[in-house]
């Protein structure tokens, strides 16, 4: 399997804000692999995620970035102390993300951004991913989130990244250990039943659709 998701959302960041000379503050980093190519950018970074595995994987593999295990409802830093708070393909994840939208407006600085990056339900990879593991429920409520907090949605950008697997089996075993789930063969056989999506092919090239929002605090 490969993918450039991680370099085209750097670069679209990159072009919604500066991170030069700035303290940011990654919510939801996984095992860093976004993290890692924010190294450098800004002049302190900190990122947070609640599993404590995935934590100390990360902690293992990058350097230049400060890992604690955290959610984003419920952040243990002061009032107003990050320039840049970034929500990773992490804020349908929370359990309230009014809640931890209301913690980013708290913790970023009044001229600061905060920055969530969120799959849609769109492209190829998602309409793959759904047979597994349906996350519309909770990116609606991302979406209303959005819309009734507190901050100002200032842009909204949807770009795309490219997935290319050697064959479906390299497909199948992608998605089932993403969501840590046994190889099913009936969700296999539905996987390339939706429209757009061919198995057959070798690579399967997907899509994957996603949506970056630039918000800020009221003035």
């Amino acid at each position: 399997m490969k993918q450039d998701s991680e370099q085209k959302t750097i670069d679209k960041i990159s072009e919604c804000v500066d991170f030069t000379g700035k303290e940011v503050l990654e919510i939801g980093c996984g095992d860093g692999r976004l993290t890692s190519r924010l190294v450098g950018k800004p002049k302190k970074l900190t990122a947070i995620e609640p599993d404590v595995d995935r934590v100390e994987t990360a902690r293992m593999t990058v350097q230049g970035a400060d890992f604690f295990v955290g959610t984003g409802e419920s952040l243990d830093f002061p009032d107003a102390c990050f320039d840049i708070v970034l929500f990773s393909l992490s804020l349908h994840h929370h359990q309230n993300a009014r809640v931890a939208l209301r913690e980013a407006a708290r913790v970023v600085k009044s001229d600061g951004a905060v920055l969530v990056l969120e799959p849609t339900d769109d492209g190829g990879l998602e309409q793959v991913c759904v047979v597994v593991h349906d996350e519309s429920k909770e990116k609606m409520a991302v979406q209303r989130a959005i819309t009734e907090c507190e901050l100002i949605l200032e842009r909204s950008e949807t770009f795309y990244a490219t997935w290319l697997f050697d064959d479906k089996e390299d497909l199948y075993q992608w998605v089932f250990e993403t969501y840590d789930h046994p190889f099913d063969a009936e969700l296999a056989r539905e996987m390339g039943e939706h429209p757009g999506v061919n198995l057959e092919t070798s690579p399967i090239v997907l899509q994957d659709t996603m949506v970056l929002h630039l918000l800020k605090k009221r003035k």
